[in-house]
C-alpha cells in the first residue's frame, strides 16, 4: 500500500496553500520566525495538507526544538506515515507506537529514540528505560540519563534513586544533577534535613545572621547522595560539602528559615561561607526554576545577574524593570539582552518603546560622529535589531517607521526601516493563518 496516498478525515482546519508556502519557506531557511508561526498554527488547531506531511516529518527528525509542534501539524496522517516508514519510526507516539528502534537498535539508535520519546511523552520514555535498566552497561546507563535532561519530572525519581547506587561514577553524578531539579523528592528531603542541621538562624542583639556548622566527617548516606571530598575553588573540602547540600536543598527551606528569598540573600553570613552560599543558591534557583528567587537575585545583582537566572524572572517583573529605565545603561548590550530574552514573546509594547528610544539615542550619536562604522553603527547593534524584528509586538512596527523618519544617519534610517519591514512580513505571514493583527504569545514554562 502507498501510505502517502492515505487520507484522513480530520476535524481540524487544514492550512491554506498560502500558509503552506509560508511554512515551507520558513522551514527551508530555518527562519527565526518559525517558532512564532508554529505556535500560532497549532494554537488554532490547524493541520497540514497530506502532501506537506513528509516535509514536516523530515524536519521533526532533526529539529528537536520544534518537534512537538511539527508533529501536531502533521496530525494523524503523520503518525500513519511514521508507522510505515522506518526512517520516521521514532516519531510514533502513543501506546500503539512501534518501538523496534528501542528494542533492537544500536546504542546510538536507542539513545536517539529515547531522546525523541522524551520530547513527546517523558513519562512513557522513562518507563521503557526502567524496564531495561539492569541489562544496560554502565556507559550506556550514563548516556541514557543524559536524555532525561528533557522533561525531568516526578516520574523519574524511582529510577534516579536506583542510579544513586550505581557502580559507575558518571551514572551517580548525572542522577544527582537530575534529582536537584525535583524539590519534592526524597533526595531533596534528605538534603533539607542536612541543611537544617548544618545551618541555622542565630538572633543577635541587633539583627539575625545565618550560622554554619559543618560536621567533620560524612556518613554513608551523605556520600550516596553525591557529597564528595572535592576542594571547591581552593576553599576546602567542607566548602564543597556545603555547596552540594545547599544547591540541592529546596529553596523553600531558606524562606521558612529567614522569611523570604530577599531576606536570605541579605542576611549576614560569616565571610568564609558567604560566597559559597550565594553560588549554591544561584544553582538551586536555576535547577528548581524558581521565579521568586530569580526576582530576588535581580533586585540584588542587576546587571551582574546571570543569563540563566534572568530567564526565570517573572515576565511582569522584567517588564517593570526594563520599562522603568533600570536597565537603560546596559539594555542594548549582552546583559540587557539576557533580560529581554526572559520576556518571552512578544515583548510588551512599553518595552519595545524603551528599546527604540535607546536605539534612537545611539543613532543620534552615530550621526554626530560622522563615521560610517563604529560603536554607534547599526552593524554593532545587529543582535538587538534582529531581536526587535523577532520579538517586538506587531503593533510596534510604527515605532520603527517613525524612528526611520527621524534618524539623521542614513544607515540607521535603513536599519529602522528594515526592522519595520520584517515585522510587517511577520504580520502578513500570520494573516494567512487568519489571525492578522494578533500578537502570538509563545508558550513558556510557568514562572
Amino acid at each position: 500500500m502507498d501510505v502517502t496516498a492515505v487520507r484522513f478525515d480530520d476535524s481540524e482546519r487544514v492550512l491554506s496553500r498560502a500558509a503552506v508556502d509560508d511554512l515551507l519557506r520558513l522551514l527551508e531557511s530555518k527562519s527565526w520566525m518559525l517558532e512564532e508561526w508554529l505556535t500560532a498554527a497549532t494554537s488554532q488547531s490547524y493541520r497540514a495538507p497530506d502532501d506537506v506531511v513528509p516535509h514536516l516529518l523530515d524536519a521533526a527528525m532533526t529539529d528537536r526544538r520544534h518537534r512537538a509542534r511539527l508533529l501536531a501539524l502533521a496530525g494523524a496522517h503523520g503518525q500513519q506515515l511514521a508507522a510505515h516508514k522506518p526512517e520516521w519510526a521514532i516519531l510514533c507516539t502513543g501506546s500503539g507506537a512501534d518501538h523496534d528502534a528501542w528494542r533492537h537498535g544500536t546504542h546510538t539508535e536507542r539513545l536517539e529514540w529515547l531522546t525523541v520519546a522524551r520530547t513527546l511523552d517523558p513519562v512513557d520514555a522513562v518507563r521503557h528505560l526502567e524496564r531495561e535498566w539492569d541489562a544496560e552497561t554502565g556507559e550506556h546507563r550514563a548516556d541514557f540519563l543524559t536524555a532525561l535532561n528533557l522533561g525531568t519530572g516526578p516520574a523519574d525519581e524511582n529510577l534516579l534513586e536506583r542510579a544513586l547506587d550505581d557502580s559507575v561514577k558518571a551514572v551517580r553524578e548525572r542522577a544527582v544533577q537530575l534529582l536537584r531539579r525535583l524539590p519534592n523528592s526524597q533526595f531533596a528531603s534528605r538534603m533539607a534535613d542536612r541543611a537544617r542541621t548544618w545551618i541555622r538562624v542565630e538572633t543577635k542583639p541587633l539583627r539575625k545572621r545565618l550560622v554554619i556548622r559543618i560536621p567533620g566527617s560524612l556518613d554513608s548516606s551523605a556520600r550516596r547522595d553525591g557529597i564528595e571530598d572535592v576542594h571547591f575553588k581552593n576553599k576546602g573540602i567542607r566548602a564543597w560539602w556545603l555547596r552540594m547540600v545547599v544547591a540541592a536543598t529546596p529553596l523553600s527551606v531558606w524562606e521558612d528559615m529567614t522569611g523570604s528569598a530577599a531576606a536570605a540573600l541579605e542576611m549576614p553570613i560569616e565571610q568564609r561561607w558567604r560566597s559559597v552560599m550565594l553560588e549554591a543558591w544561584r544553582g538551586a534557583t536555576v535547577s528548581q526554576r524558581n521565579g521568586g528567587w530569580a526576582e530576588a537575585f535581580l533586585a540584588r545583582e542587576g546587571r551582574q545577574l546571570s543569563r540563566r537566572i534572568a530567564s526565570l524572572v517573572p515576565r511582569r517583573t522584567l517588564d517593570d524593570y526594563v520599562s522603568s529605565g533600570s536597565a537603560d545603561r546596559y539594555l542594548l548590550g549582552v546583559d540587557g539582552l539576557a533580560l529581554l530574552e526572559g520576556l518571552g514573546h512578544p515583548w510588551p509594547l512599553r518595552v519595545a518603546r524603551r528599546v527604540v528610544a535607546q536605539l534612537e539615542q545611539v543613532a543620534a550619536r552615530q550621526a554626530r560622529s560622522g563615521r560610517p562604522l563604529g560603536a554607534f553603527s547599526p552593524q554593532n547593534h545587529h543582535t538587538v535589531l534582529r531581536s526587535a524584528e523577532t520579538h517586538f509586538p506587531l503593533s510596534a512596527a510604527g515605532l520603527l517607521t517613525e524612528a526611520a523618519h527621524g534618524a539623521a544617519d542614513s544607515d540607521w534610517q535603513n536599519a529602522f526601516a528594515s526592522a519595520a519591514s520584517a515585522i510587517e512580513r511577520r504580520r502578513a505571514s500570520l494573516s494567512n493563518l487568519g489571525i492578522a493583527g494578533t500578537d502570538v504569545r509563545r508558550a513558556v514554562s510557568p514562572r
